[in-house]
């Protein structure tokens, strides 16, 4: 029969049970001393407004020509803010308790109820104090009249030192909770952004894995050998994609590695119809960019402007820093177009660019029949 109160036994055997009851005694003790660092830092604080107020009363004496000694001042302004340390606890404790209640007109009646009793609670704890510092000498009020006193002329200072802590203890809250909402919605955002990238590359690898077995197919009848030799640079391709795919984005360097692989299944393809220039400047192969950037603008150029052309064209590759972006170019002197059509690789590649960096982006498509096509990207270096 499980008593009740008793704490809840750990599972597993002797040794999971002593590590259980280890792992609730450092848990307890790290609370505890939390607790005190937070009662600690509470009486830290009441110091210095004592010893700033008391600074401030012993000055004002000075102006006016009544100085009250700064010990007897300062111990004065010590009681008065010592029996509000000790309070602070509690209403900490009863601004957090009705912090969540709905009913604006019941949370203010049980705040200000509250800060009454608190404000007599303190009198009579500083009448306390008072008494047991200085005990009956002459100088110094002990007796009711002092709590009197404390009633009649401070308790207008005491609702006012309450409502500043339970403000406090209010405008934290609200700011934790707006903080957390913002670092929840920053986090869905990145999910969506994520899930909706992943969707498109979804749509774009199996379009650009379908054109390269195409662009090997046509190898085998009469070039079989090296149509096998592709298949095996295609299984590095593949290689690459699935590596690519853990990431949204990758390095300029691994990009340009990934299109390397591609291009060599095209040359082989191709011969000498075609033909590649890289200007690559260095300190652009560490920028962070979408994966899978540059393969459809490379197999855009290559099967739509270059293959179609008897005599092949040249296909470029640029990369260089402007300012704080880096522009990158894929170009060819191939067929062109009257037109831009956005198909699968470059409408994906447009949406990737604006889903991953706003509008600190830009790709700009410039072609014409006869005179090729320019695909020009700028993203943030």
């Amino acid at each position: 029969m499980r008593m009740s109160g008793a704490a809840p036994a750990c599972p597993g055997g002797p040794a999971y049970s002593l590590t259980c009851v280890s792992g609730i005694i450092v848990y307890g003790d790290m609370a505890k001393r939390q607790s005190l660092v937070r009662l600690a830092g509470i009486w830290v604080i009441w110091f210095f407004v004592a010893l700033i107020t008391s600074l401030q009363t012993y000055v004002a004496g000075l102006t006016a020509r009544a100085a009250q000694p700064w010990l007897p001042a300062f111990g004065n302004g010590l009681l008065w803010y010592s029996a509000w340390a000790v309070l602070t606890p509690g209403v900490v404790g009863v601004a957090k308790r009705f912090a969540d209640e709905r009913r604006r007109t019941l949370q203010a009646t049980i705040y200000l109820g509250a800060g009454f009793g608190f404000a007599v609670f303190h009198a009579v704890l500083y009448t306390s104090l008072n008494a047991l510092a200085y005990g009956r000498k002459p100088w110094a009020p002990w007796s009711k009249d002092l709590l009197l006193l404390k009633l009649t002329s401070a308790i207008h200072l005491d609702l006012m030192i309450y409502a500043i802590i339970v403000g406090i203890v209010l405008g934290a809250r609200a700011y934790r909770e707006l903080r957390d909402r913002d670092v929840a919605a920053a986090r869905l955002h990145a999910q969506l952004a994520e899930a909706e990238t992943a969707a498109l590359r979804a749509q774009l690898q199996p379009h650009f894995l379908f054109n390269t077995l195409n662009a090997i197919s046509a190898l085998v009848p009469d070039d079989p050998v090296t149509a096998q030799r592709l298949i095996a640079r295609l299984g590095d391709l593949l290689r690459l994609s699935i590596d690519q795919h853990r990431s949204q984005q990758s390095t300029l360097a691994h990009e340009l590695e990934f299109t390397d692989v591609y291009l060599t299944i095209e040359e082989a393809r191709l011969g000498e119809r075609l033909r590649i220039v890289r200007r690559i400047a260095p300190d652009t192969l560490t920028t962070r960019v979408p994966s899978l950037l540059l393969q459809p603008l490379v197999e855009n150029a290559v099967r739509h402007g270059i293959a179609p052309c008897v005599e092949g064209g040249t296909l470029t590759i640029e990369a260089k820093v402007l300012g704080d972006s880096v522009r990158i170019v894929v170009a060819d002197d191939g067929k062109g177009a009257g037109a831009t059509v956005e198909g699968v690789g470059l409408g994906n590649t447009r949406q990737r660019l604006r889903q991953l960096y706003g509008e600190r982006q830009s790709l700009a498509i410039k072609t014409a029949p006869g005179a090729g096509f320019r695909a020009t990207i700028m993203v943030p270096r």
